[in-house]
Parts: structure tokens; sequence; C-alpha cells
């Protein structure tokens, strides 16, 4: 017996938006889920586990796998539904149980997700028996998926499937089976690290951010709650009895008259114009906002949707859903909502709003660099600038995708959307069968079932008992085990030149141009990005390797230059992420970008000798490495050259190219395959 109890709901500090989508989420599971965006350590989890505790026991089928309800058909599996129907549940046979929340590990296979084939039952007695899977457990309780955004595309895509429809279906090795899987979704994120697809975001039905809590009271008493609650459990959550049991019985009423809350058509018109007026894609939105509407009124005890309910539904369903660039900033315009309500929007002109798309178009092409003049740049001009200068991003070089999408012959672990390789991770794609090395049932349960039997059935003692319908005879050597393909991405280490000379002639905007360029699709083939920045007599890795997009813009703007040219130090730290990232064998293809005009000043030994030393160590290593060379003087050094040869690298030098324009690095780029037209 456990005497653990769950940090009281109620005891959570501020906080409002989350708990609200929590507990309306709870009335009502249709409305979709919710996802909770926010830094570590601000009570995410906390929040989910102290839901638990709020809800009411549920009444299942004692011993069925699927937390069948008794009394409902549609909330019941096959089995339980022909004993519904002829009425022969036996009273010991149903119990009462505690909702729970059933955690979704992110390294889950689909197999384990869904359920799987009992294969030790399938080869050994000839029955085709089900393993349940995850959803089979979280059904009618809570599923919580931690980090979300580092969930398995492929895992992902099942269980949102199964939360949007209520019913989890497996189809695997000739067994077709579907259960009831309703549960509350709930997903929790850190940004840093790494953003969800679009196509996933739109699946959760609301979304908060976690507020930063600036009160000095209010952080206090946190620190006093924590404290308490671990001095001692049961006397903290006592003192919330009161308040837990208010909530509780609140939600409990919510759910009772949920059902009979109406929304008026005028009601239905404004959703609809919120969703058109925020360019909403598809319908999910005004769908959620409905429901979530009709949950707020329940909540608060009413049978009728009022507007500030789908105001407050408005904000917390259209936040993930609006239409922004990766590196744009997510936020609700609560005046145009009031807008809508309060007659006071005005009809747009569309001329008009053509004519400031036109203007704005003219001001980023009045921002382009010009880059006419970088031939005709001297000795003199090339004098290394120790005054600090930031420079902005050139927007206006524009990338369509990100390349290669090549082949690898090792195997690797799966890791992204971009390169395929074999794999003998569980959550590669089945691609047809091989002879193991040796198997275990204990240990290797990855069998392929179809290849196993063909193996077994060309056996000659198998023959006659296929012919007389007898069970076939399946030895060790006939099994084979699944062979699978994954996909990987790239870990593209940006080791970018920020010394003086990078700032002449506005080099850098160009360099950061480049780089947001890349970024712009990064997320959608889950490709890592690491900053290295060298500059005076240093190298820095200003961002570690992350999926965060959004927070590599934000380091890139802060990019500044000046001082002297420290490369090998710069090689050396983006070696080292290299080299860390392939010993963790996490799957990701580390690819190093060097931006530079290599005017190397700074060296231990000399300034040459130096920077081959390391590149003979990267190519020792088989990083795969790009060098690009904005080295503009009439008396060149030439280094990149001499660096491209022994690290084996692409190299690309900006005159290479016909025109001299803000187009120049990308085009580089597109040479060399990173970059891809659009067709």
């Amino acid at each position: 017996m456990t005497h653990y109890k769950p940090f009281p709901f109620t005891a959570i500090i501020e906080q409002k938006k989350m708990k609200l989508a929590l507990i309306l989420n709870a009335i009502n599971p249709k409305i979709g889920g919710v996802l909770i965006k926010g830094t570590k350590g601000t009570a995410k989890t906390t929040a989910v586990r102290a839901l638990a505790d709020l809800l009411p026991e549920i009444r299942i089928v004692k011993n069925c796998a699927f937390n069948c309800n008794p009394d409902n058909l549609k909330e019941a599996c096959h089995d339980c539904q022909k004993k519904i129907l002829d009425g022969s549940f036996a009273p010991e046979q149903i119990e009462y149980k505690k909702m729970q929340v059933i955690n979704l590990p992110i390294n889950s296979t689909e197999d384990r997700v869904v359920g799987s084939i009992n294969m030790k039952d399938a080869l050994m007695k000839g029955i085709k028996s089900l393993d349940p899977g995850i959803l089979a457990e979280a059904n009618r309780n809570i599923l919580y998926i931690d980090e979300v955004n580092l969930l398995a595309d492929n895992v992902a895509d099942v269980l949102l499937d199964s939360a949007a429809m209520g019913i989890n279906i497996i189809e695997r090795e000739g067994i077709s089976f579907h259960h009831p899987s309703n549960f509350i979704l709930i997903g929790t994120m850190n940004p840093e690290e790494g953003n969800l697809r679009p196509q996933l975001l739109d699946r959760f039905g609301l979304s908060v951010d976690i507020e930063r809590i600036e009160d000095v009271d209010q952080r206090i008493l946190i620190i006093k709650y924590s404290e308490e609650y671990q001095e001692d459990q049961s006397s903290f959550y006592h003192k919330f009895e009161e308040e837990q049991l208010k909530l509780s019985q609140q939600i409990v009423q919510a759910r009772e008259i949920l059902k009979s809350v109406t929304i008026s058509d005028r009601a239905l018109k404004k959703i609809a114009e919120i969703c058109i007026a925020f360019q909403t894609d598809g319908h999910r939105a005004d769908i959620t906002i409905s429901r979530t509407a009709k949950t707020i009124a329940a909540f608060n005890n009413r049978l009728t949707v009022e507007d500030k309910d789908i105001k407050e539904a408005a904000k917390l369903a259209l936040i993930h859903r609006l239409r922004r660039l990766p590196f744009e900033d997510q936020n609700i315009d609560d005046s145009k909502i009031d807008e809508l309500f309060d007659g006071e929007k005005e009809e747009e002109d569309p001329k008009l709003e053509e004519k400031n798309l036109q203007n704005n178009q003219s001001d980023m092409d009045n921002q382009s660099i010009d880059f006419n003049d970088l031939n005709q740049l001297s000795n003199d001009k090339m004098i290394y600038n120790t005054k600090e200068e930031k420079f902005q991003i050139n927007k206006s070089i524009n990338v369509d995708k990100i390349l290669p999408n090549n082949k690898k012959r090792e195997t690797m672990n799966t890791s992204g959307q971009r390169i395929s390789h074999p794999t003998h991770s569980n959550r590669g794609k089945y691609i047809g069968g091989q002879s193991p090395n040796s198997f275990k049932f204990s240990t290797n349960q990855d069998i392929a079932l179809n290849e196993t039997l063909n193996n077994a059935a060309v056996e000659p003692e198998n023959r006659n008992a296929l012919n007389n319908n007898r069970k076939i005879t399946i030895k060790e050597e006939n099994i084979q085990t699944k062979r699978r393909s994954g996909k990987s991405s790239y870990l593209i280490i940006f080791c970018i030149d920020g010394s003086g000379s990078m700032g002449v002639n506005k080099k850098m905007e160009a360099v950061k141009g480049v780089i947001f360029s890349i970024l712009q699709k990064n997320y959608i083939y889950r490709d890592k990005v690491s900053l290295v920045v060298f500059r005076k007599d240093q190298a820095e890795t200003i961002l570690p390797p992350t999926r965060s997009v959004d927070l590599a813009y934000k380091l890139l703007k802060e990019i500044p230059t000046g001082g002297t040219t420290p490369l090998v130090a710069g090689l050396i730290k983006a070696m080292d992420i290299s080299l860390e990232e392939t010993r963790k064998k996490t799957g990701y293809i580390p690819l190093i970008i060097l931006i530079t005009d290599a005017r190397n000043n700074v060296c231990i030994h000399d300034s040459i000798d130096d920077v081959l030393k390391v590149g003979e160590e990267i190519a020792k290593n088989k990083t795969e490495m790009i060098i690009i060379d904005t080295e503009h003087s009439d008396v060149r050094l030439e280094l990149c050259k001499k660096l491209q040869k022994s690290t084996n690298a692409i190299y690309y030098h900006i005159e290479n190219l016909e025109d001299l324009n803000q187009a120049k690095l990308q085009k580089i780029l597109k040479i060399e395959g990173i970059l891809e037209r659009n067709i």
C-alpha cells in the first residue's frame, strides 16, 4: 500500500490558462487534448499528474485489457459488447477504478503503442492472439506525452488518429482488430528542444504557453509550497482537500449538464468569422472552438454559450493554428476578436492590402545587399575591424527545400526525415525479412511472420502437412526477423567567421541570410543545428545542437562582428561537436558548413599549418564538410582552397558565380545540392 499523495491541483500558483485547458479536457475529452508549451521547471508534469486526482472513479469491466464501460456499447470491445447485449455481466465482474495517468515513453515503437501480434503464441501454438498496446491501457484514462515534440512521426500520427476517431485499429500480419480508445490527450514540450510539425499541432484541440511568473510574492509562495509538500505530503494535501473536493464536484456537474448546453446560430457565425479573420486552415479550429465554448459554459454551470465563452475558447484553440513562419512569435490579437463581437471591425480594402504588400516588398528589395563592388576591394579595405558591430539578416535569400535526400549503406539509428539507411531500430519501416545471427524469444520479438512461414512451408515434412490441413513445424533456422529501413537527418554545424573582415561591405548580412534560409525548412526534416562563432581570440558555441529553429534564429540575429580571426579554434570547436554527436550514436549525421574569408591571424604555431592539421583530423573522422570562401582581396591567401584539400570538403568561392548579387551564397549551396529549386 502506498502513502503517496499527488501535489494538489488547486495548490498550483497562477498558470490559469493551463489549468483551465486541463479542466476543460477533463470535462469534455472530445475537445481533442491540450498541448502545454513551456521551459523546464514550470510545473507542466506536476499539473498533469495532479489532474487525475480530481477526476471521479470510472466503472469498468474487471480484467478487461481495454477498461471497457459495461454500460455503453460504444465504449466496449467486441467481447464486452456481446456480454452487454446478452446482459450476462455478473456484479462481481464490474469494478470501480480511479482514472490514471498513462505515460507514453518517447522511444516507444508503433507496435508498442498500437498493439501487436503475440509471436510466441502464433508460432508455437498456432494461435492468433493480440498483445494490447499503450492505447488499450489509456482508454478512459489520461494519456500523457512528455516532450511530445521528440516523438517519432509515425508514432505521433497513429496516436493522434486514434485520439480523433476514438478507436484504435490494429492490422498486423493478417489480423485486423479494433477497440475503443477514448482518452484525455495531454502533451508537454519545451520549445527550445524543437517544434512540432504543423500537421501535428493542428491535431491538438487546445494549446497554452506557460506564463512566466514575475510577482515576487507568488514565487515565494511556490517555494514554500514545494518545501511543505516535500516535508509531509499527506499534511500538505489535506490542507487543500476542501478546495480539491469543490473543484472535483464542479467537474462532475459540468459533465452532467454538458449535453444540455446549447449554442446559437449567431454564436456559430461569430466562431466562423473568427476563424476566417485569423486565416486558419481547415475546419478543426471552428469545431474545437464550438466544443470548448460549450464546455466553458458547462463549467460555469450555464446552459447557454455566451460571447465571453467564445472569446476564451478562441484564445485557447487558435494560438497554435495561426499561419506563421518558423521564427515568428505566436500571439493572439485579443482586440481583433473583440472587434468581431463589438461590430467595430471595418471592411478591409483589397486594393489597400495589395498596396501594403507591394510597399513591404519594395522595402525588402531596398534592403538587398549590393555586392557589385566586392571585386574592387583593396588591401587597405581588408584591414581588420576591431569595432564590434551587429548586422541584420538578409531575408531576400529564399530557400525552397533542403537537400540532399541521399541514401547510406551503413546501419544507423533513426532520427529524422531526410537520409535513408538500414536500421536495427523498431522505429524503422518494415521492408522484408532476414536470417538472424542468433534468436531467442525472450530477447527478440521482431519476427517477420510471413517470411518465417514461407521458409517453413518449403520444408519436406511440412509439404504433406499443408496438403492434409495439419499444423506445420517451424524450426529455429526457419525464423526470419524483420529487416527495416530508417531515416536520419543532419546535425548542421554552422562554423561562422565573426571577425572584423566579415563586416566589410556587409558580408555578414549575406552569411546570416544563408543560415536563415536553411533554418526555414530545417524543422520539416527534423534536422538539428548548432552555431559556432569564432572571433577575437576564441571560438564560442553560441548554440549547442538543438532542433529549435526559433532559438537558432534569435541567436543568429545577435551574432556580432569585430576583431581577429581564430579559424583554428572555430574548426576545433565544430569538430568536437561533430565527434560528440557521433559518439552518442543518435543517428544524426554531422555536417560542418564553414563560412569564412580564412584570414587566420590567431594561431598556436603557424597560421597555415595549424589550420591544415585540423583539416586532416576532420578528414580522418570522415566528417562531411562544405567550405564557402568569402575572401576578396587583390592579394589572396587562398587558405580555404588548401583546407579543402586536407578535409576532402566541397569548396566554392564567391567569385565562381556568374552574378555578384544577394543570391551568391544561395547559388553556391544549390550547386552543392544543399538547397533545391522549387519545381
